[in-house]
């Protein structure tokens, strides 16, 4: 009996360790993404969709951050660019524009990757209405956000790699419910 007590009590410490190098990682990058900086780098995208049989869609480009500013232009002179409360796509011929305020949709979309660049972990669990939890992983800090409930659109889970030297986003994977999956990273 005294046997099953420690261990139950060895694991419970180790959940509480854990739970709070996950709150010191996050709080860390939070603080480090709190000051506002410019960021101008080279990016690749993978686009899986949900159908597997379909092929992914790669594409790559130099995107632009900075607060209320995310600018993404593709090599194939494709545009995404969030500015304050618009967001607008350029694919092909045809362009899109959204207002942010009223389109729900795009604007979860604006405030996943907005969030994400800006260390607005907490702020985006709560959104995303997600559990999360962060822990190092070599030369980065691995940050996993997961739904707590489906849903009909919006994202499963979200997994976000930021280096540990300076808490910069390295990479970024957003999947959906319906199976479709994004990733980006930092071409260096």
């Amino acid at each position: 009996m005294k046997k099953i007590i420690a261990i139950i009590a060895a694991a419970l410490c180790a959940l509480t360790m854990n739970a709070q190098d996950s709150a010191q990682i996050i709080s860390k990058i939070e603080k480090a993404n709190s000051s506002s900086r410019t960021v101008r780098e080279n990016f690749s995208e993978v686009m899986t969709p949900a159908d597997k049989s379909l092929k992914q869609k790669k594409r790559e480009g130099v995107f632009e951050y900075k607060p209320d500013y995310f600018r993404m232009d593709y090599t194939n002179n494709d545009l995404f660019l969030i500015e304050n409360n618009v967001m607008t796509l350029k694919n092909g011929a045809a362009t899109q524009k959204f207002d942010l305020t009223k389109n729900l949709m795009m604007k979860g979309l604006s405030n996943t990757l907005m969030y994400a660049f800006q260390g607005q972990l907490t702020k985006l669990a709560v959104e995303q209405n997600a559990d999360i939890t962060a822990s190092r992983d070599g030369n980065f800090y691995l940050v996993t956000l997961k739904a707590k409930k489906k849903a009909p659109r919006g994202y499963s889970q979200i997994v976000v790699y930021y280096r540990v030297s300076d808490c910069m986003i390295n990479s970024m994977r957003m999947d959906e419910f319906t199976g479709a999956s994004t990733y980006y990273s930092i071409a260096k």
